[in-house]
């Protein structure tokens, strides 16, 4: 499905985008290829992009996903549920990426975000396909998460150009920190470590052309647009991730309440209410006669 989608949208991409894509096809040279470009940059077409000497790492928020991890990840099932969601979720970017690769207008950040668009595409794949071989029979599960991160969400078109790459720089910041910690956490399990790994060194790419793209614009005299997107999409992220918890929040206060009241507050009256009450005996009791005059059995009707 993910193909076909790859193919009808490529079909819609401006003719200079599939030129530029089988003319360069968005090569990479290391630096032992290129003697004269700096170490800390890859070359992607006729573009110099930053690649480690960019990348900075989300300490808090790595330390909190191995915090975590043992207790999200502790099962097989729990595992290809999480594939599948990240599947939905890669699914969705390269969406995104491919409609930015269509109406963007500068060459170079077309191949950019073509490239992107794959690379989300082929992630998707392996999260897919790692799920169905972990939990085949929940291969066709398709919940509400994955029906509404599987669709574009037309961030290029909502954003500007500026607020567009501040999000992809802030969102694979996060996802390569996400991806580096559950490396660790599963490096007793290779095929888990090993897919971690090779879709965290894509994170770092773009990481790295999105910085670098961000860095252009200051240069060109947007450095004070760039720092307000930053600050606004770190905000709106932040709000939006509020938003999602909000209903997982709600539901562990509900809980939360009802234990505190079961097991705190109604005990000490139950006691209460048995120490004061008299003691009755237990077992049959003698059934009351009563006799009725025949006025009051005709009022009983």
């Amino acid at each position: 499905m993910i193909l076909t989608v790859v193919r009808w949208t490529l079909a819609l991409l401006a003719p200079g985008v599939k030129l530029a894509v089988r003319a360069v096809a968005v090569r990479i040279v290391r630096p032992q290829d290129r003697p004269s470009t700096p170490s800390s940059h890859f070359h992607v077409g006729i573009m110099d992009l930053p690649c480690a000497s960019v990348i900075s790492t989300d300490n808090t928020f790595s330390l909190f996903i191995r915090v975590i991890a043992p207790f999200v990840w502790r099962n097989d099932s729990k595992v290809a549920a999480k594939f599948r969601r990240f599947s939905a979720t890669e699914l969705g970017s390269a969406l995104d990426m491919l409609k930015a690769a269509e109406l963007e207008k500068d060459s170079h950040r077309r191949k950019l975000f073509f490239r992107h668009a794959l690379d989300e595409a082929r992630h998707s794949n392996y999260f897919r396909d790692h799920a169905r071989q972990m939990d085949a029979g929940s291969a066709s599960f398709q919940g509400q998460y994955d029906l509404i991160h599987a669709t574009r969400q037309n961030l290029y078109q909502r954003l500007a150009l500026i607020d567009f790459m501040a999000f992809v720089y802030l969102a694979e910041k996060r996802g390569e920190a996400h991806f580096r910690s559950l490396q660790g956490h599963f490096r007793d399990r290779p095929e888990i470590h090993d897919l971690f790994k090779r879709i965290g060194k894509d994170e770092k790419f773009h990481i790295g052309y999105s910085k670098h793209v961000l860095d252009e614009l200051t240069k060109e005299g947007h450095g004070s647009e760039v720092k307000a997107a930053l600050r606004r999409i770190r905000l709106n992220r932040a709000w939006e991730a509020w938003r999602r918890s909000g209903r997982q929040l709600g539901d562990f206060m509900s809980r939360l309440a009802l234990r505190v009241a079961y097991f705190v507050v109604v005990p000490p009256f139950s006691l209460i209410q048995r120490l004061l009450q008299p003691q009755q005996q237990c077992g049959w009791k003698q059934a009351q006669q009563t006799t009725f005059t025949m006025e009051e059995m005709e009022k009983m009707f």
